[in-house]
Parts: C-alpha cells; structure tokens; sequence
C-alpha cells in the first residue's frame, strides 16, 4: 500500500507541533537517518517536543513534495519573534519517515530559548 506523503507530512507536523510523542514514534521507521544542527547526539524525539513547547506559535510555512520527499519550512514565534525552521522528511511507501533532516535557527535559539542549547 503506497501512502501519500502529504498525508504523513500532515500527522508529522501535527504530532511535533502538539507533543504527541506516541504518534511521532508510529511515525518513524524503525532506524531512520536523522541530522540536525541543534543537540545532534541527544534524544530528537525530546529536542522535538522540547522545542515545540518552548514556542508561542508554530506555523507551516511552505511546503513542497517531490516523489517520497518533502521539505517544510515552518514559521516559529518566541517573544513576538518570528524565525524559521526547514525540515526534509524522505517517508518510503508503508507511509514511514526514514529521513528526518532539520536545520533550525541557531541565532534565534541561542537568543530565545538557551535553555535548549544548555542541554547539550
């Protein structure tokens, strides 16, 4: 059964944005490839919650699919700030993500929310 990757890209955005940590682990594949530029060796799955709680408001952006990929680029407000992060998710046909890369604004997280850097 192909899965349409908008489909996952909507329950992914709405399980990180929400902290549903049950519905991000359905989510993902059972060994997924993942990068990112804040806290790369500590558990994603809490830097994912931590960061969503830690904002006022999350938004998507933009977002654009190409075949099994899909890049997100979210507006995030702290403090009456707005700043972006980018997200690529590659999700294979069973619907899971196996590649989570995500480049978040260093500047604006030291800044906002150091707390986040603290824990590294």
């Amino acid at each position: 059964m192909d899965i349409a990757v908008e489909d996952v890209a909507a329950r992914w955005v709405r399980a990180w944005t929400t902290g549903r940590t049950t519905d991000l682990f359905k989510l993902l594949a059972a060994a997924p490839v993942i990068e990112t530029n804040l806290d790369p060796d500590g558990d994603f799955i809490e830097l994912l919650t931590d960061y969503a709680a830690a904002l006022e408001s999350i938004a998507v952006f933009s977002q654009t699919v190409l075949d099994r990929r899909v890049a997100i680029v979210y507006d995030c407000t702290l403090a009456g700030e707005t700043f972006r992060l980018a997200e690529f998710l590659t999700v294979n046909a069973a619907g899971l993500v196996v590649e989570v890369r995500r480049v978040y604004d260093l500047n604006a997280v030291e800044r906002l929310m150091p707390q986040l850097l603290l824990e590294q």
